[in-house]
């Protein structure tokens, strides 16, 4: 879908511009890797280069302008704090702590920070984006989601009559497109529910949402596979269920938590081979599954893939052949390669100096 409406330029007043301007430690970068801090007097998102082998290398950081949520472990509880838009051109982050999105211009050689604007609500803790519409899921006392405009020239806008409140008794983990911007998803873990908006040419999302209860019992992190299909880590069973979106809204199973042993298994992403892996941190494990194209089912490769310390938050490159989780526990960035059985092959950490509450990854 092509969302139709016109972008319009406001004034952001004062805004600090935080720029990093060379890949000073790697000599021949090929992408990148971005994940937050998260700290509650100064969010900021550490940048790392690529290279052809996947190694990756911490380059430095960027104030977010705004505030993190700090805390424990796992703070936002979420997937989806940190994301690029699909150009690669812009990345999103939440600021849990001061209510607030900021947006970066991704640069060849680090990022800039272009602007900054209130969330809608509080406590964000997910946001996607499509094309020039992005939403955010404010998951604070009176949870909601609310959309904005991204312009051409790097200005987020509030996107009038965009706001959809949630039950307050929930608590939600992630909102995101599928991969025609036709539907928007919510998970919520407390009721293990999937909330599915249908999302008009003007970007608004449907007045009532439908929702249909989770296969398995607190749906956490989820990702679209190349037909649209939706895929879901539970945190319950520890376990992956996919479903297809009918026309209707509900969804309908095709294959019903399948198990991998571990513990608190939650944020989950994947390839275009149909290579899945999930990240457990209540065991310091990553598990590996194969999702067929042909139908959607989806079955357990390797359970205990990779250990790490605790990981949280991953996400592959483009072509599949890398993948990167944020590891807390350790204060790293837990780096593999995908080999071609959709096994990984450990390519060692780099380090972040990243705090226990630290949150997000983005993948480029």
């Amino acid at each position: 879908m092509k969302h139709k409406f016109i972008a319009t330029v406001l004034s952001v007043g004062m805004l600090m511009i935080s720029t990093m301007t060379v890949f000073a430690k790697n000599t021949n970068p090929v992408g990148a890797v971005y994940s937050m801090t998260n700290v509650s007097n100064g969010n900021s998102v550490v940048v790392f280069s690529r290279d052809e082998e996947g190694i990756l290398t911490n380059i430095g950081s960027v104030l977010t302008g705004g505030k993190g949520s700090g805390g424990g472990f796992d703070p936002l509880a979420s997937q989806n704090s940190l994301v690029l838009s699909h150009d690669h051109r812009w990345l999103l982050a939440v600021n849990g702590g001061s209510n607030e999105l900021s947006l970066f211009r991704v640069l060849p050689d680090g990022l800039e920070l272009a602007d900054k604007v209130a969330s809608g609500g509080t406590f964000p803790v997910s946001v996607t984006v499509d094309q020039n519409l992005v939403y955010v899921l404010n998951a604070g006392p009176s949870p909601n989601i609310t959309g904005f405009n991204l312009s051409q020239r790097g200005h987020l806008t509030p996107l009038s009559n965009s706001t959809r409140s949630l039950v307050s008794t929930g608590a939600f983990s992630q909102i995101g497109f599928d991969p025609e911007g036709n539907k928007l998803v919510v998970t919520d873990r407390a009721e293990s529910q999937i909330i599915v908006y249908s999302v008009s040419d003007d970007g608004l999302p449907a007045a009532t949402p439908v929702t249909s209860a989770s296969n398995g019992k607190v749906p956490f992190g989820f990702i679209f596979d190349e037909r649209g299909r939706l895929v879901v880590v539970e945190v319950g069973p520890d376990a992956v269920s996919t479903y297809n979106i009918l026309p209707n809204d509900t969804l309908q199973v095709i294959s019903g938590s399948v198990v991998n042993g571990q513990k608190a298994a939650c944020w989950i992403a994947g390839n275009e081979r149909g290579d899945i892996f999930t990240t457990n941190p209540g065991s310091g494990t990553i598990s590996s599954y194969n999702l067929m194209p042909q139908n959607g089912q989806v079955s357990l490769l390797n359970a205990t893939d990779r250990r790490g310390n605790k990981p949280l938050d991953l996400g592959i490159t483009s072509d599949g052949r890398f993948l990167y989780a944020l590891d807390p526990g350790s204060g790293n960035v837990d780096m593999f390669r995908i080999e071609r059985d959709g096994s990984l092959s450990n390519l060692g950490v780099v380090y972040g100096q990243f705090a226990l509450f630290a949150q997000g990854i983005a993948v480029r």
